[in-house]
């Protein structure tokens, strides 16, 4: 019986009803049916092998009793015990602590945002997540004229140019590497390439339009949406290419590109891909190869060489050069992968979801569902009365103290107070922190978020039984595990003096039948039984035999094993005539021939001690669970409801 299984319960078979009804009670702890059911069903799946009720209500038992003498022994305070526990509680809380509405939205929209590869720009005036009233209308203002002189006809990337807050809309040098201004273009995209309030209102803007403003954490964005097309998935390609000289003039690009073009005409004219590419292109790590890149996705390289490949239709095009940032390229298709279907892409999209951004707005939404259900209420007055104390003691933050300290929200029966605000704000304060309003009102939001969470985790057993009774078996499990550990492995494995007497006086348990030492050999080629026969004869050792037979052989024409065999433990054996020493004839099983060189006969006989030791060892580890189940059944007190019994049998 495996008490720590890792599955979900499915209460099948039985019937009847489970309302308040216990089945037993142990030590003065009532067990539910329920509960019982749900662990018969779980270890009784198969009905033609199902135990029956009362004989596994019996092992049932057991495994409480066992339990129970853990706890009194204190091993459920262990803190090894209580992590562990906590870890599984913390897997199993997560299907329950999602919004399963929002959920569904989300892979949804996530799939079909993977159908198309965009391409956008954008402008970004930077604003915090939870700047003050004032900076928030100020960068508002700022995004609405800016989109509004673009609707008036100036140019988008001018102005993204002139006026973004984003650094990659003008010439800039990052980790050595110099970078020319994007006027805000950001290429193609497809879904979890953004985060996710940018990718939701990109998706909704139509090619051509410039979207209102969206909020994220780095400030308001407008987007302008400049191509929309099916989305390219994974795709492998082979490429020349001829970079710019450093400081390139038009002339030098103009001359880069005539040169591609001579490249690209013989290859029409005949000449191989890969032999161009090794001869011509300039990307060390790819022209040895041919010109292979290894597979990418549409937000992985720069946008011209995107949409070059989406008009290569079949696999070895080979597209006219192109410019880009890096150079003239001329790129051969490999491979296109395209979008799975969605059953195929499912559990990766929930996956991503799990990773990424999109989370927070599950939790969210989570959040908001149990602040009605537990009556939230907030006192943002009295959580703003402690941003100058924040500030004020920005680098003593535990020193703060309240002479009147107020409610900054409350549910249910919990009261947070703004101390409390203060040591979360302190307990998680991190390098990067700012000295700043917006400190305090994101980390209030995290706490409020946290706490409620935190509530509805430690209400998930009165909520659900099926999360109550799958956590109940995780304890059970792990303490059986550890109380097994200390009260029957250990002890059998340490216990050197009661083994030994254990096997005197079980010796017959312990005996050897007849058998025979000696090696078979399995002719895979029967032209090389011959040959292996009379190496056999002739003394040669088993080993040097199939060395000799496989040496020029390019796969095994003879292959052999040696043991001590008793009946039934080898088919070939058991095929012998007669169990004799010597070489046998050949002997087929199986469509395969055989044959046996028997070096010794030896009767039956006791086992030596450290011959069957393993199995000593776990016919005592039965002996000893048996006698300790015993004196626990004399230790506690265990009443059967017999019509409960009664009921489940029929």
């Amino acid at each position: 019986m495996n008490i720590k299984l890792l599955a979900t319960i499915f209460l099948l078979g039985l019937s009847t009803s489970l309302v308040a009804q216990n089945i037993v009670t142990i030590a003065g702890e009532e067990i539910p049916t329920k509960d019982f059911v749900a662990m018969y069903n779980k270890n009784n799946i198969n009905e033609e092998d199902k135990m029956p009720v009362e004989e596994y209500l019996q092992l049932y038992i057991n495994f409480k009793l066992k339990v129970k003498e853990a706890e009194a022994m204190g091993l459920d305070k262990d803190p090894s015990f209580i992590s562990e526990l906590n870890g599984y509680r913390d897997q199993l809380a997560k299907p329950y602590l999602i919004d399963e509405e929002t959920n569904i939205r989300l892979i949804e929209e996530a799939y079909n945002n993977m159908k198309y590869d965009i391409r956008a720009s954008h402008i970004l005036i930077e604003v915090p997540k939870y700047a003050s009233g004032k900076d928030t209308v100020d960068a508002w203002n700022k995004i609405m004229d800016l989109r509004q002189r673009a609707l008036d006809g100036e140019d988008f990337n001018e102005l993204a140019f002139k006026y973004s807050e984003d650094p990659s809309a003008r010439a800039r040098e990052y980790q050595g590497r110099k970078f020319p201004a994007n006027k805000g273009d950001l290429g193609y995209f497809t879904a979890f390439n953004m985060i996710y309030p940018f990718e939701h209102v990109a998706y909704q803007t139509e090619v051509g339009d410039i979207s209102m403003p969206v909020r994220t954490d780095y400030g308001y964005h407008i987007i302008y949406v400049t191509d929309k097309q099916p989305a390219m998935g994974w795709c492998k390609v082979a490429h020349i290419i001829l970079k710019y000289p450093k400081d390139a003039t038009s002339s030098d690009t103009l001359k880069t590109m005539e040169y591609a073009v001579t490249i690209y005409d013989s290859i029409m004219a005949g000449m191989s891909f890969e032999e161009a590419a090794k001869k011509y292109s300039e990307d060390e790590t790819s022209s040895s190869k041919g010109g292979a890149l290894i597979p990418f996705t549409c937000n992985q390289l720069e946008a011209n060489f995107i949409e070059a490949i989406t008009k290569l239709d079949t696999v070895g095009q080979i597209s006219q050069p192109i410019n880009s940032i890096y150079g003239c390229h001329i790129i051969k298709l490999i491979d296109k992968s395209g979008i799975k279907p969605f059953k195929e892409e499912e559990e990766n999209i929930k996956r991503k979801i799990n990773q990424s951004d999109r989370v927070q707005v599950e939790i969210q939404a989570l959040s908001n569902r149990l602040k009605k259900e537990y009556n939230f209420v907030q006192y943002v007055e009295n959580m703003e009365e402690i941003i100058p104390m924040f500030i004020d003691n920005f680098d003593n933050l535990d020193s703060i103290t309240f002479e009147n300290d107020k409610v900054v929200f409350s549910f249910e029966n919990n009261e947070v107070k703004q101390s409390d605000l203060i040591s979360y704000i302190y307990a998680n304060k991190k390098r990067d922190m700012k000295k700043a309003a917006s400190t305090v009102r994101s980390q209030y939001e995290n706490l409020i978020n946290e706490r409620l969470l935190d509530y509805e985790k430690d209400n998930l057993s009165k909520k659900h039984d099926e999360f109550r009774i799958l956590l109940q078996e995780y304890h059970d499990g792990i303490l059986l595990f550890n109380i097994n550990e200390k009260e029957i492995w250990n002890k059998a494995m340490e216990d050197t003096v009661g083994l030994k007497e254990y096997y005197d006086i079980h010796k017959d348990n312990y005996v050897w039948q007849d058998r025979v030492k000696a090696t078979v050999f399995k002719v895979i080629d029967p032209t090389a039984m011959k040959e292996a026969v009379k190496l056999s004869k002739k003394g040669v050792d088993d080993k040097e035999i199939v060395r000799i037979i496989n040496k020029d052989s390019k796969s095994y024409r003879i292959t052999m094993e040696t043991g001590y065999y008793e009946p039934e433990d080898n088919a070939v054996v058991d095929a012998l005539p007669k169990r004799k020493v010597g070489i046998s004839k050949p002997i087929v099983v199986d469509d395969i021939e055989y044959f046996v060189h028997v070096y010794d006969l030896i009767p039956a006989g006791y086992k030596d001690f450290e011959e069957c030791k393993g199995h000593v060892i776990s016919d005592y580890q039965n002996y000893l669970d048996s006698v300790w189940v015993e004196n626990l059944r004399q230790k506690y007190t265990v009443e059967i409801n017999k019509d409960e019994v009664e009921k489940l049998k029929k």
